[in-house]
């Protein structure tokens, strides 16, 4: 068994029994967004039950019984007429049976539809309690729906009995027809939906990113500082091992616990979000593959390989951090003043291009390395490769540079005692 396998398989072994790690890194994230997500799916699926409408209709002409028609022909509504003297009585009579709308016909609705007057229905939505907010709106959205196509409907109808032609066209005389340019081929999709669909992967690479560059620079810090604590890093370091064995052992170990907690936070936050993601966003049948902004092989590999050397930079980093800390505590805590920075902005890439902003921000950037990989994953859609060498040959440099500075600390003794104070120092008498 090689010296390499064994500083790996310890590393695993000492995160393994961490039961911060996996409890509040996997075990966490697998319950608590699953959870949450059923709940919201939950009350999502109870607001899409059927709405109970009371009506009470004051209206003595023939649009009252039309809207009344309309409302029953509806779907998921069941109305129920009442007799009713006031708004107030017939709201006690919805609370008291349980139903959540109230509409109210006023007594001149088809007096001013005839005379081609603005007119209006009351819509009531009767709220049980805060939390029941959800179904409350969509009940209302259904009535406003049905109350919209009426409208249509009525228009056509006084339109076809004063002008000839198509009253859809005098309705509506103009209309668009989208279409979607991407890479100089026109697609027959509307940009909203294609935007939808980009934007899904746009949210998901940085937020993966940030996740598994936390998880891995917060783990390999929390090693390091805990072999210091604990004073078997001095052990350690004495034995017949090359120490850039031991640091890239080290690093393995902590990569794989990390990728493991990322899955598992990615997995439970996929149910969280398909809990209230729209119905249409997941049955339009439409994919990346069917706008030509398919990943290839080539362009996974090289996305992969820009990943990997931002991780390298993150581990070689926080490692190097975590060796001027007192304990576990400290080192977390300046691990994270020093790689959030680095990271919230990737968060500009979730909503711009880089290529579309200002020379400055562009380049600020560039600088950091956990830009790159988000940068490939849209680069290689588009089969944009140089940019995508360019950010490979950057992160080589800057990776190597960071594990090299690393490595040459750890050769010295400094590794022992280096120590980083905050505040004042004491005085001494």
């Amino acid at each position: 068994m090689s010296d390499f396998f064994i500083i790996v398989m310890k590393e695993l072994k000492d995160l393994m029994r961490n039961k911060q790690i996996i409890v509040g890194m996997i075990i966490v994230p697998l319950i608590l967004f699953p959870a949450l997500g059923k709940m919201i799916s939950f009350g999502i699926s109870e607001a899409k039950e059927e709405t109970k409408v009371i009506l009470v209709n004051f209206d003595e002409g023939k649009y009252g019984n039309v809207l009344i028609s309309a409302l029953k022909a509806a779907p998921n509504v069941t109305v129920t007429l009442i007799d009713a003297q006031t708004v107030q009585e017939a709201i006690q009579k919805a609370q008291a049976e349980g139903y959540n709308v109230v509409v109210v016909i006023p007594k001149d609705f088809s007096k001013n539809i005839e005379a081609n007057q603005k007119t209006y229905v009351e819509v009531y939505a009767v709220f049980k309690g805060i939390s029941a907010g959800i179904k409350e709106s969509v009940s209302e959205g259904r009535i406003n729906a049905v109350l919209q196509v009426l409208n249509e409907e009525l228009a056509k109808l006084k339109i076809s009995e004063v002008e000839k032609g198509n009253p859809e066209a005098i309705l509506h005389p103009i209309d668009a027809k989208s279409y979607s340019v991407i890479q100089g081929r026109i697609v027959n999709v509307p940009p909203s939906i294609v935007s939808g669909i980009i934007y899904s992967q746009a949210f998901s690479i940085p937020l993966v990113l940030f996740i598994m560059i936390s998880y891995v620079s917060q783990m390999a810090a929390t090693t390091m500082a805990a072999e210091k604590e604990n004073k078997t890093l001095e052990t350690l370091l004495t034995l017949p091992v090359k120490r850039m064995t031991i640091i890239t052992g080290k690093m393995v170990g902590t990569a794989i616990i990390a990728l493991v907690a990322s899955i598992a936070y990615m997995v439970g936050l996929k149910y969280y979000i398909s809990s209230f993601t729209p119905e249409n966003m997941t049955q339009i049948g439409i994919t990346l593959k069917d706008l030509g902004l398919e990943m290839t092989p080539k362009g996974a590999l090289l996305f992969g390989i820009s990943l990997f050397l931002s991780i390298v930079f993150a581990l070689s980093l926080a490692m190097l951090i975590s060796v001027f800390a007192e304990d576990i505590r400290s080192a977390s805590t300046m691990v994270s003043m020093i790689m959030m920075p680095l990271l919230f902005p990737i968060w500009i890439l979730m909503f711009k291009d880089v290529s579309t902003l200002p020379p400055a921000i562009k380049y600020f950037l560039y600088a950091i390395p956990f830009s790159h990989p988000v940068i490939a994953s849209r680069a290689v859609l588009l089969k944009q490769y140089g940019v995508v060498y360019a950010g490979i040959a950057y992160l080589l440099f800057i990776s190597g540079t960071m594990l090299y500075i690393t490595a040459k600390f750890f050769s010295t003794e400094k590794v022992l005692t280096a120590k980083l104070k905050w505040g004042k120092r004491k005085r001494t008498e």
